[in-house]
């Protein structure tokens, strides 16, 4: 009870969209309709509440009670990039909510947003949804959302599954080439790479990693990919996604956001230099992360064996950090010759990833 008035007051979630934010810092989904078996049922997205920074985006439909959280990466890309994921677990479940990250550009600089605060308001968003709900972090999102299910447990609020897909867990494991980046230098070298917001954008003199140079690096990353013949230009090309014509991956890839630098810096040094979590000296607001908190959640870990972004290894590493869950409730898939975004999109996903997950919903709620 102590945690959960403490968390409802340091990150207080209101209904409804945040009344001073345009709707320029965020994107519309425009999911209508889900697939389930033979029939197309029709889906409602609403903003269910927002918090300090971020919004609940939610989408239901008709259907089974289960409730389902993406927690959606905050790496440059809208959070739009998991509409395919979130499309294809309405086929799992009748609510699939998303953290929904804006665009710091047009969000007041008052509002300011560190790793600590992307844990505390993934915490809050995963309380909000309910008991029993069942939560997918993605990439970058993965470490919060298992930040978030560890201090929610410590009160007996544990998720019904966790599903963890290619995020850096123990970036030590398997290092990337990204890795090596992000380690490589000081702190200093990249606070010289954030610039400020300039006016009239409601962000002004908010400092940000801008937009133009997440452009500039996925430009380098898709060459990369390119050269070395991966899946990246490829599934581009060829785009097997739910909606191709209107919401291409090419699109979702390259519509990309200003990310606050406080978080940028924050982020780096806590997962990626100190790899705080894995390390056991990772502390949100005071509070000492504990891993052997997780004790009655079905967790899933996913990897893709050609993944640069997160090495496999990485992920799996959840597993022996949680150890007080019995091996019933775990499991790790690793998907053959696909990359990082098979994880969530296109027809990989759909065939590989998404039957592990509704796999692992069952599995959580026969032990919850």
């Amino acid at each position: 009870m102590e945690c959960a008035m403490w968390l409802d007051a340091r990150v207080p979630f209101r209904d409804g969209p945040a009344p001073d934010v345009r709707g320029l810092a965020f994107r519309a989904f425009c999911l209508t309709g889900a697939k389930v078996g033979a029939e197309v049922r029709s889906v409602e997205e609403s903003i269910a509440g927002h918090l300090p920074f971020a919004q609940l985006r939610r989408f239901r439909r008709a259907g089974d009670p289960r409730r389902v959280l993406v927690v959606a990466p905050l790496a440059g890309g809208f959070p739009i990039l998991m509409r395919d994921l979130v499309a294809g677990l309405l086929r799992h479940s009748s609510e699939v909510a998303v953290t929904d990250w804006p665009d710091p550009r047009h969000v007041p600089a008052r509002s300011g947003f560190t790793f600590e605060d992307n844990c505390l308001e993934t915490a809050r968003m995963m309380r909000a949804c309910g008991p029993g709900v069942h939560v997918v972090g993605v990439c970058q999102g993965v470490v919060p959302a298992l930040c978030a299910a560890l201090l929610l447990a410590e009160q007996g609020e544990t998720p019904a599954s966790l599903t963890l897909l290619g995020g850096p867990v123990d970036p030590t494991c398997n290092p990337t080439h990204l890795d090596q980046v992000l380690t490589r230098g000081t702190l200093a070298d990249f606070e010289a790479l954030m610039e400020r917001v300039p006016p009239p954008f409601d962000g002004a003199e908010r400092l940000v990693f801008p937009r133009r140079r997440q452009m500039q690096a996925f430009a380098l990353y898709l060459w990369r990919q390119g050269l070395a013949g991966e899946e990246l230009p490829f599934m581009m090309m060829a785009d097997q996604g739910e909606d191709p014509v209107l919401f291409p991956l090419a699109r979702l890839c390259w519509d990309m956001m200003d990310i606050p630098a406080e978080f940028f810096l924050s982020h780096l040094e806590a997962v990626f230099r100190r790899c705080a979590l894995a390390a056991g000296t990772l502390e949100i607001a005071g509070r000492r992360v504990r891993p052997e908190a997780l004790t009655q959640c079905a967790l899933l870990t996913g990897e893709a064996e050609r993944d640069d972004i997160s090495a496999p290894g990485q992920t799996r590493a959840a597993h022996d950090l949680c150890r007080a869950l019995s091996r019933d409730l775990t499991r790790h898939v690793l998907v053959p010759n696909a990359g990082h975004f098979s994880l969530f999109y296109g027809k990989t996903m759909r065939d590989r990833v998404l039957p592990a997950i509704a796999q692992t919903f069952e599995r959580g709620e026969a032990h919850s």
